[in-house]
């Protein structure tokens, strides 16, 4: 299969004209020739026909290497095999004045996501197997469309609602396409041994019950295409090593954490950074080992960035997404929808940094931002955008869905609820006003408490709410830290009231992934005020005799 030559695929379906010409490949010729039979004849009597769609079609190529306190786990890869196969389809009926978009008559965690595996077989499902899959996706994705388009038609009549904007604003489709690489296959051994090692550091310390490594390479494919004429290809590899830790504490409570460390790629340099990465966290666990339980505390803290990527996330980022509210059949209200799509040029953040939302950022520090998306799920050209700045809401992720006459997207359309693509963010940048040192950070700190009259701050690591493992106690007196346990977030929550009473941003800039969400790239953040109350473990039953001797 010449997977990397670029030429035209026959005819397409009247009235289709590609932004440009589709790639020479099984992928595109399954997903062209299915979307042309689908277009012409798929009709469902009492129901107009489909007049959108698209498809997009995953593969992925991975190896994963486990080992647990020193002993390997069963291999996780077989080089006989291609990898993972899986499509994703999306349909719509009516007309882009009046279609099934926009409505939804389930509640949000009932929906059934129109994607599947596609068995590989050997060596692979070929044409035949994706188009097959094809149909048969397409096939449920246009009944559920049409029974959509149906039950929204219905519903805006009950509800007397006369909309004078149309369903969809059409935008130029999107083309981005670029050669893909075969999978390179990394050294198996290699890696077996530096997961082994690693995990071994686990056993040198005799409170620890399991310390599990998770070594990850990985390759995402992606081929996209939809009836407007919009076409993307392009991949996105990744490393990552995700260590797991099980200790005791003295009094017998287990505890559990973990972290994930991202990588460039699997070169010895890199594995041995996964080894520091690693080290410093099992350094965590062991000042944590019989730390003493913290009292309550309200006052300054300073959020690292794993911490205050998490406060972003809460205190703006979601209210940013999902610009426009759905019509629901089951509230009156859309609760998922941002609050903040009214409010553009109002102040809703400290001035000491800005949001930027970069779509068509690949890498941080050589490390592959996963949400990486030069065309959007409507197959729109992505845009950078500005979100905040001085303080001030500039743009919204925008969809083809309009909010006001004269509505463009701006590529921002993610498939991430029941019924369609909504407004979406997917790596966001966080950049600090003035730029300070971590030392300078802390320094900041120490002086806020100071003029509080207090005795000590403190300083949260991690991005889990209940601080363990990532809460340090800073006094105010000499500017020594002490790992104290069993104090949490009240509340788990930030708000934007919180944002604007921000002291200072800046220090070491890190990514922090989210599967769901956005990735945020910032750098620590310190807050005027975070109430920290206490939090009870419940203690374990005791083994009946020890661990054994390692």
């Amino acid at each position: 299969m010449k997977r990397f030559l670029i030429g035209l695929i026959g005819l397409c379906y009247a009235g289709v004209s590609w932004a440009g010409p589709l790639p020479d490949n099984m992928y595109f010729r399954a997903m062209h020739d299915e979307m042309q039979r689908s277009l012409a004849n798929l009709h469902l009597k009492d129901h107009p026909r489909p007049y959108y769609m698209y498809y997009l079609v995953r593969e992925v190529h991975s190896v994963v290497v486990k080992a647990n306190m020193g002993t390997l786990a069963p291999a996780l890869y077989d080089e006989n095999e291609l990898g993972s196969l899986s499509a994703e389809v999306f349909v719509s009926v009516g007309s882009d004045k009046q279609d099934g978009l926009g409505f939804s008559d389930v509640q949000r965690n009932s929906w059934e996501y129109l994607s599947t595996q596609i068995p590989y077989g050997f060596p692979s499902p070929g044409y035949d197997g994706l188009r097959q899959t094809l149909w048969q996706l397409t096939d449920k994705a246009y009944l559920q469309a049409a029974d959509l388009y149906k039950k929204k038609k219905v519903y805006k009549q009950k509800k007397n609602i006369h909309d004078t904007l149309p369903d969809v604003v059409p935008e130029k489709p999107g083309y981005f396409v670029e050669p893909i690489p075969p999978f390179a296959w990394p050294d198996i051994a290699q890696l077996q041994k530096q997961v082994r090692e690693i995990s071994a550091l686990g056993k040198t310390q005799p409170f620890v019950e399991s310390f599990d490594v998770e070594l990850e390479v990985r390759q995402q494919d992606f081929y996209y295409l939809n009836s407007r004429g919009a076409v993307a290809q392009y991949t996105k590899p990744h490393a990552r090593a995700e260590v797991s830790v099980v200790f005791r504490q003295p009094d017998g409570k287990t505890a559990k954490s973990s972290t994930v460390i991202w990588l460039k790629d699997v070169s010895a340099a890199q594995l041995d950074y996964a080894r520091n990465k690693a080290q410093d966290f099992l350094n965590r666990v062991r000042q944590a080992y019989g730390a003493p339980s913290a009292t309550a505390y309200i006052g300054p803290v300073l959020l690292k960035p794993q911490a205050a990527a998490r406060m972003i996330k809460q205190a703006v980022l979601n209210d940013l997404e999902n610009s426009k509210p759905w019509l629901l059949s089951y509230a009156d209200d859309d609760d998922e929808a941002g609050k903040l799509y009214k409010k553009q040029h109002v102040r809703v953040s400290t001035d000491l940094l800005t949001l930027y939302d970069r779509p068509l950022a690949r890498q941080f520090e050589g490390i592959t931002l996963l949400k990486f998306a030069p065309l959007d799920k409507e197959g729109v050209a992505a845009q950078n955008l500005t979100l905040i700045q001085n303080g001030r809401v500039q743009d919204f992720p925008l969809t083809q869905r309009p909010l006001t006459k004269n509505h463009h997207s701006n590529g921002h359309a993610y498939l991430d609820t029941v019924n369609g693509p909504r407004e979406g963010l997917t790596n966001v940048f966080v950049e600090p006003k003035e730029q300070l040192t971590d030392e300078q950070m802390e320094e900041k700190l120490l002086a806020r408490c100071r003029e509080l009259g207090l005795e000590y701050g403190y300083i949260l690591y991690g991005a889990d709410p209940s601080g363990d493992l990532g809460l340090e106690r800073i006094y105010t007196s000499d500017g020594r830290k002490e790992t104290v346990l069993n104090l949490k977030w009240d509340g788990n929550f930030f708000t934007q009231r919180d944002l604007r009473g921000v002291l200072a941003v800046g220090g070491e800039r890190q990514l922090s992934y989210n599967w769901r969400g956005p990735v945020v790239v910032t750098p620590s953040v310190l807050m005027e005020e975070v109430e920290l109350v206490p939090q009870e473990h419940k203690a374990h039953r005791q083994p009946f005799i020890p661990k054994p001797k390692m």
